[in-house]
């Protein structure tokens, strides 16, 4: 009978238990391939597609937190790129003018550029010679400043389509 009391009044904690092995953890982790796809679209690499890049956020981080200043933002968990470490994620909505995707990142933009450039060759060139310069990289990714931290991001304007032939 003691048997059978223990039991009962530890079955709920066990199966909870059990509950939280079985269940897969949710947005624990991006996919592998978040580097690649995120990364790239980053740097200019990939084409833009806000509704793609929403879905591939929102897979990998759950819902935005905020939609603010023309974007969706998206809180980064376990995500590192080029060895920084990446805070947020953010997309533009249907009232930004442009197609963008930008992160924000714990490291200077000089940290940054040195990280991109030594693990992909890419370099960035300072607009100008201020003490904060933007950061500009052939493919028109740019890296400014975020306070003492670095955002990154690449935005292509959704008006510069090529206007049918006219016959």
């Amino acid at each position: 009978m003691n048997i059978v009391r223990r039991l009962a009044t530890s079955l709920p904690a066990l199966a909870l238990a059990c509950s939280a092995v079985v269940a897969p953890a949710a947005h624990a982790a991006p996919q592998p391939t978040f580097g690649i796809e995120v990364g790239n679209a980053l740097l200019c690499l990939n084409q833009l597609n806000s509704k793609y890049f929403f879905d591939y956020l929102y897979a990998a981080f759950g819902p935005p937190y905020k939609t603010e200043g023309g974007a969706y933002w998206f809180k980064a968990t376990n995500v590192n790129l080029w060895g920084v470490q990446a805070t947020d994620f953010l997309v533009n909505d249907s009232s930004s003018q442009a197609d963008f995707i930008g992160a924000f990142f714990n490291g200077t933009p000089v940290k940054l550029t040195e990280s991109i450039s030594s693990a992909l060759g890419i370099r960035f060139t300072p607009e100008d010679d201020s003490a904060y310069p933007v950061r500009q990289s052939q493919a028109g990714s740019k890296i400014v400043y975020n306070n003492s931290n670095a955002k990154m991001y690449c935005a292509k304007s959704k008006f510069l389509v090529p206007s049918p032939q006219q016959p």
